[in-house]
């Protein structure tokens, strides 16, 4: 099925699977949770489908206060590593998982936190200041946003 990947090529680093594990149940928990409330016609009319300049903002800034947890809990996994790697200790985390996690905690911090919070800023008072109802292109801002979004999601699950 997978050609000549086998199941023992998959890293068994514990780290990687608790961390898989966790976010794994923690997005079966949301899905859950907008399930029993019922808010997914509430939110695919008012939220996912919305043209609107300030909502898309929010959005942005959602997106980029989830991203802020995944770099502060790239941040934290970068301290422990320096305190538990003193001496001749290697530490938690192999040096080449170090490497990872720092390039990505980079990319994350600047690309999808410092990126996103001013874009979503911009998006909600810009055409307030200016007094325009809305954006130029409306459709545009939300198509953006929503390829931003799968940028993201690409950046979670590598």
């Amino acid at each position: 099925m997978l050609g000549k990947l086998t199941f023992a090529d998959i890293p068994h680093d514990p780290i990687i699977i608790t961390t898989l594990i966790g976010a794994g149940i923690g997005g079966l928990l949301v899905l859950a949770l907008i399930t029993k409330f019922k808010l997914w016609g509430y939110l695919w009319k008012e939220w996912f489908t919305s043209v609107d300049h300030k909502k898309i903002g929010v959005m942005y800034l959602v997106i980029a206060f989830v991203m802020l947890l995944r770099g502060f809990a790239d941040a934290i996994m970068m301290r422990v590593q320096q305190a538990m790697a003193a001496g001749g200790n290697e530490g938690i985390l192999p040096p080449h998982h170090y490497d990872q996690i720092f390039t990505a905690h980079g990319v994350i911090m600047i690309f999808f936190v410092a990126m996103p919070l001013i874009t979503g800023l911009m998006n909600v008072v810009v055409p307030l200041q200016i007094g325009a109802r809305d954006v130029a292109f409306p459709f545009v801002n939300s198509l953006s946003f929503w390829l931003f979004v799968a940028g993201a999601g690409l950046v979670m699950i590598s």
